[in-house]
Formats: C-alpha cells, structure tokens, sequence
C-alpha cells in the first residue's frame, strides 16, 4: 500500500509517543509478555475486563488493518485459533471472545491497533456483549447497496489474492441451513455466509459465519481463520463506506458463555456512530485484585507451541538438479484497501 509522506511522517510521531510500541521495544519496562513471534506479541491486559484478558497486536506500529501489509495481516489473524485456544484453557473457560474497536466511536482507545482475546464461561458477570431490544433495520434498497458493495469488495480482494479454494458460493453445512433460510444472504463462499440477522443489535448489524466450524474458532485451520477475519475486516469496510459509519466493532463469539448460550461461532459487525444504542459494548477499565503475574505465567505456559506455518513453495535451484522449499512473502497489499478510499474521501 502506498501511503504519502505527510502521512508517514504522522505515523512516525504517533509511533514514537505510542504506549504499547514503547512496551513492546522494552523502552517502557514490565510488559506482561505471554507470546512472542517474530511479527507480533501478545500481552496480559493489567486493566482486564475478565480474568485472562489479553492484548494481541504486530509489533510494528498500525493504527489500522487497512494500514497492514497482507502478510502480516495474515500472521497475525492466523494464530487467533492456537493463541484464544491457549488463553481459554489456561483460564478453564468453555468461550471466548474476540473484540476489535476501530475509530473512536467503536471505543479505539489505543492509535497501536490491537484484538482483545477474553476468556468466557457462564455466570462470569460480563454482560457487554448480550445484545438488548431490537435495533433500527435497513431499508431494502440500503440492504441491496451493502450486498451489492460487499460483493465487489470481496471480487477485488480475490483479485489480488488469489485462492485455489475460491470458485464460487459453496455449499451449506447443516448447522447454517436454518441460519441462511431465516436470514438475508449479503455474501457466500466456500468457507464463509454473511448475513443481515434476522434481529439486527443496530444499523448495519452483519453476522459472518464459517461453514467449516460450527462452535469452536480454536479448530479452524490457519488458512480458514485468516479468511474468516479478512471477510470481516471488508465487511467492515463496506458498512462504514456505504452507511458512512463513524466506526466499527468485530465481535467474534464462540464456545459457550451467558451471552452466547447456543456455543455457535459467529462475528458480528457493528457500525458505530457518536452516542448511539451500544454503549455498553465497552468496559470500564479497573485494576485487577488478582495476582496478574501469576495469569500471565498461566497463559504463557499454554503458548509454547503456538506458531504461524508459513506458505511453502517448491522451486528448483539454479543448478536445476535439486528442489528446495522456501518461503516465499507475498507482495505486500492490503485485504482491505478500500478502507483506506473511504478514509480519504471524509477527510476531503
């Protein structure tokens, strides 16, 4: 992606007063560090909202996906599965959560973005993300601009990624069959259903689901986890294009918990806007009465054997008498440019 200079420029001062990049370069000290990779880390939060929250970012500094190269985009979403596997079972805990705040109005408190990885079971007294009433629906020619919009986002992004999987909508595994019969399809593929749920939280409210796992975002494979959180990374990107949304949440629930009763695997998008009905969606951040040291060394026990398997492809050597196998980095383009348009089009 190609950012002008006066932006980079605003990047760089950002960066350098940025909290969590000064905790992740060692400049700040007594960063609960429980993983580490080459392109990303993940750090106990010391104002957790339950027991076990933790901060998963990059280590370079982007405020944004959109701002992501692709493969690093990848890395990071590819080891959701392992990493919320090993926060989950170093809690006991039978659910977990993944939340993402873009923009102020969706609650981005940090410029470092980051996913909060939350722990859940039943009666934990977390109640942030129990939808209440019914929220305003879209009219139907706004359903058919998103779908039609989502639609060309998700053609571009195969364009310039191309997978060997993707050919058309796929099936419908039986555990969505209902699911897809009571809603409004916007999107489908082989791994994936976008919907408008038939009760919407607000505005623009989308549900995505993955056809290859019905309950448990630990047991997607690395390629389907990273194309699960592309999808909804565009999908944010269509709501807050084509509704010009002030922000965006992605709520990943999975695993059973009181406001997540049915176990099922699903990722709301929720478009955001200056004092409207979801509020509640954030925490207010307090100190811990627990010994965080001791979860962090909890949670960095289980993480010993996360890791992101890279691509490999075979390619003779220059000598033509043996093949060796390399990594091989894609170019570096964002899933989700489009983003970046929208972004530029409001400030103008």
């Amino acid at each position: 992606m190609n950012i002008s200079p006066e932006l980079k420029q605003q990047l760089a001062e950002q960066k350098k007063q940025c909290v969590f990049c000064k905790l992740i370069s060692g400049e700040m000290p007594d960063a609960k560090k429980v993983f580490e990779d080459d392109k990303t880390i993940a750090l106990l939060d010391i104002y957790p909202a339950v027991k076990g929250h933790t901060l998963f970012m990059t280590k370079e500094h982007y405020p944004m996906p959109a701002y992501m190269p692709s493969e690093e985009f990848k890395q990071m979403f590819s080891l959701i599965p392992s990493l919320g596997k090993a926060v989950k079972n170093a809690m006991v805990r039978t659910g977990l959560n993944v939340f993402i705040a873009l923009g102020g109005a969706a609650g981005q408190q940090s410029p470092h973005f980051m996913v909060h990885l939350l722990p859940r079971e039943d009666e934990d007294g977390f109640f942030n993300f129990l939808f209440g009433k019914k929220g305003e629906v879209l009219r139907e020619e706004e359903q058919k601009m998103l779908a039609q919009h989502l639609s060309q986002i998700m053609q571009n992004h195969f364009a310039r990624n191309p997978a060997p999987w993707h050919s058309g909508a796929g099936s419908i595994p039986p555990f969505l069959e209902k699911i897809k019969a009571a809603s409004k399809t916007l999107y489908e593929d082989e791994k994936v259903l976008c919907v408008f749920p038939e009760k919407s939280a607000g505005k623009g409210h989308l549900v995505i689901y993955s056809k290859m796992e019905e309950k448990e975002i630990e047991k997607l494979s690395q390629e389907d986890a990273a194309h699960l959180f592309s999808m909804a990374s565009l999908a944010s990107t269509a709501v807050f294009e084509g509704l010009k949304a002030q922000g965006t949440n992605i709520l990943l629930k999975s695993g059973r918990c009181d406001d997540n009763l049915s176990g099922m695997l699903e990722i709301h998008i929720l478009p955001r806007w200056q004092d409207d009905k979801l509020q509640g969606l954030m925490w207010q951040p307090k100190q811990a009465s627990y010994d965080l040291d001791g979860i962090a060394a909890k949670i960095k026990d289980k993480t010993w054997n996360v890791k992101y398997k890279k691509e490999e492809k075979k390619e003779k050597s220059a000598e033509g008498k043996k093949e060796v196998k390399e990594s091989k980095p894609k170019p570096l383009t964002t899933p989700d440019e489009e983003i970046i348009k929208a972004i530029e089009r409001l400030r103008q």
